[in-house]
């Protein structure tokens, strides 16, 4: 279900998908370009998010909500990018969140990949 998951001690799934919200236009291809909010919002759940268990639980809340909106793969993988923001995990939807072993990184956000497989 999505929404169920707890992210982190103040941030809940709900409250990620609103933080990244602003993004839907640019990840579903309604829209050529990111706007500030999103990628203010993906620099806050890259921020808020630091310890591997937040990272796995955000990892299966995206993962959740990407299948349901309609998420074009390839913008997705731009975010990080676009964004300025370096991540720890891949972005595929076949990624099994609960085998990863996210690298502490310098948060700048969420998609420079260092990926480690258990």
């Amino acid at each position: 279900m999505v929404g169920s998951h707890r992210v982190h001690a103040t941030i809940s799934c709900q409250d990620a998908l609103v933080a990244l919200l602003p993004c839907k236009p640019f990840v579903t291809g309604g829209s050529p370009s990111l706007s500030a909010p999103c990628c203010e919002g993906v620099s806050k759940l890259n921020v808020e998010t630091s310890t591997i268990e937040e990272r796995r639980e955000l990892c299966r809340c995206l993962k959740d909500a990407a299948h349901g909106i309609g998420v074009i793969l390839e913008r997705a993988k731009e975010l990080p990018q676009k964004c300025g923001v370096n991540i720890s995990m891949p972005i595929n939807p076949n990624i099994n969140c609960d085998t990863q072993t996210i690298c502490p990184f310098d948060f700048v956000s969420k998609f420079g990949i260092k990926e480690l497989k258990v």
